[in-house]
């Protein structure tokens, strides 16, 4: 028998090896060709739980884009539904934070990416408060007429919504209301205009109540000081007779003479001796009309003692009156 030498063996041996490194590239060879490797997308949404009721994610992110690379094979079973994004928010406080993204996968973590895996949230807390109602008009209303006022009832809602939205609203408005031609008490049912981001509470409808006037005017006029109650033995001189007075009241009524010639001013002089007395302009008979102001309010006023008629007769006269009585 023939008997192998020790360099034999050797090639025997480096034979087999090539032989085994041969069989294991073609078997990648093939299950390349068979079976490439590549990579599968999935966009999951992301699920934020454990969010305290009151509180709202007004930034976040709806979906994160899952990568996994790996044997066609492999991939062919994966479905969207086998993965989950989650952020937690059980120790959420309101502001802007950052928080991970939690990505729930199957055992293919070393071949798993996903962006983004961490994000920046906005919270905000929902709240509530009241707010008056400011009714908004439209059109013009008849010439000489004007409203007097206005009642809504309610006169107050209570809205809800995000705090950052709810701080800048001071009111709620109603919808346009269209007083054209309207000479008369009105009431009118209207919706109100809900902002984007708040709710009502209650009804959102309510009723205004309008009332109607005459259009109503502001005018100055220059009228004479008059002296009332002078004593019978004493002489007046009012020093600034004429006043600036401010009416107001109905348009027309603040053009008619005769309306204005109701409207008496005056200083009241009863019990005074003579002298110099600073007195209040009094007002009276102003019938339809008010008057707000009259400028300057006290005016100056001199009383004097009436001078003795018998005084003021010349000698001569006296002399022939006495001599006439004598005869």
């Amino acid at each position: 028998m023939k008997v192998k030498t020790t360099e034999s063996k050797k090639n025997e041996r480096m034979l087999k090896l090539l032989a085994v490194i041969f069989a294991v590239m073609l078997w990648f060879y093939v299950d390349a060709e068979q079976n490439p490797v590549k990579s599968v997308h999935f966009d999951i949404p992301v699920q934020y739980i454990n969010q305290q009721e009151n509180y709202e994610v007004s930034n976040g992110v709806n979906t994160v884009r899952v990568t996994v690379r790996g044997k066609e094979d492999e991939l062919s079973g994966l479905r969207k539904e086998d993965f989950s994004a989650i952020v937690d928010l059980s120790s959420a406080q309101v502001g802007t934070s950052e928080y991970e993204i939690q990505l729930k996968a199957p055992e293919m973590a070393e071949r798993i990416s996903y962006l983004p895996n961490r994000i920046s949230l906005q919270l905000d807390q929902k709240i509530k408060k009241e707010v008056p109602v400011r009714v908004r008009t439209s059109g013009t209303m008849l010439e000489g007429y004007e409203i007097s006022s206005t009642e809504v009832l309610p006169n107050k809602v209570t809205i809800s919504g995000l705090s950052q939205v709810l701080d800048e609203i001071s009111d709620i408005e109603t919808e346009a209301i269209d007083v054209s031609g309207i000479i008369n008490e009105t009431t009118k049912e209207v919706w109100l205009h809900v902002p984007e981001g708040v709710a009502i509470e209650g009804e959102k409808r309510i009723v205004v109540h309008f009332m109607i006037q005459e259009k109503q005017g502001r005018v100055n006029h220059e009228m004479t000081v008059a002296a009332h109650n002078v004593p019978s033995n004493m002489e007046v001189e009012v020093v600034q007779s004429a006043v600036t007075v401010q009416l107001s009241g109905n348009e027309t009524l603040l053009k008619n003479q005769q309306e204005l010639a109701n409207i008496v001013l005056y200083v009241d002089c009863s019990g005074l001796d003579g002298g110099t007395y600073t007195l209040p302009v009094q007002v009276e008979g102003y019938g339809a009309l008010r008057v707000e102001q009259v400028a300057p309010a006290q005016v100056d006023v001199i009383l004097t003692e009436k001078t003795n008629e018998q005084d003021t007769i010349p000698t001569e006269e006296i002399d022939e009156k006495n001599e006439r009585e004598s005869n």
